[in-house]
């Protein structure tokens, strides 16, 4: 089920969960998993048509897996999406869920949302773009694909 935030709530959300978790942009991700009691694997070929899945089965008791053709920045979204999941939907895990990224609605907008303002904190976003940052110095910056900065200023509206 969404949790029926609107967009600018659950990122600003995500932003302050990221703080809350010590994570700065272009931090390891799957470092953080494993602090939250995670796990990330690739996951079997029969998954190539989703970039990723989660399951959760309990609080600090989730799996993360990654289509193995995914590159790393695909996959770092992936990771951020599906932490989105672990957060809003399951309720950091209190509520058990199993989700595929593969399709569009409520629960995967809110999803691709937390991932926006969890990896691309809109404060220091729009300073480097204010500093004249284009996006492929904010891409490596943030460590996120140069697609997902064209998302994130259309967002925005800068």
């Amino acid at each position: 089920q969404p949790c029926g935030w609107g967009k600018d709530r659950i990122q600003e959300f995500a932003e302050r969960i990221a703080t809350t978790w010590g994570y700065k942009p272009g931090d390891d991700l799957e470092k953080l998993v494993k602090k939250l009691g995670g796990t990330v694997e690739a996951g079997d070929i029969g998954e190539v048509l989703t970039t990723g899945s989660m399951t959760v089965t309990g609080p600090g008791k989730f799996l993360i897996s990654l289509s193995p053709l995914s590159g790393s920045k695909r996959s770092r979204f992936t990771i951020a999406h599906e932490l989105g999941h672990y957060v809003l939907h399951s309720q950091l895990g209190e509520r058990p869920v199993f989700v595929k990224r593969d399709g569009s609605g409520p629960v995967e907008w809110e999803a691709n949302w937390f991932a926006a303002g969890f990896l691309m904190p809109e404060r220091e976003f729009r300073a480097k773009l204010g500093a004249g940052w284009g996006n492929a110095e904010l891409a490596v910056h943030f460590d996120v694909s140069e697609a997902a900065v064209q998302v994130r200023r259309q967002s925005l509206g800068v």
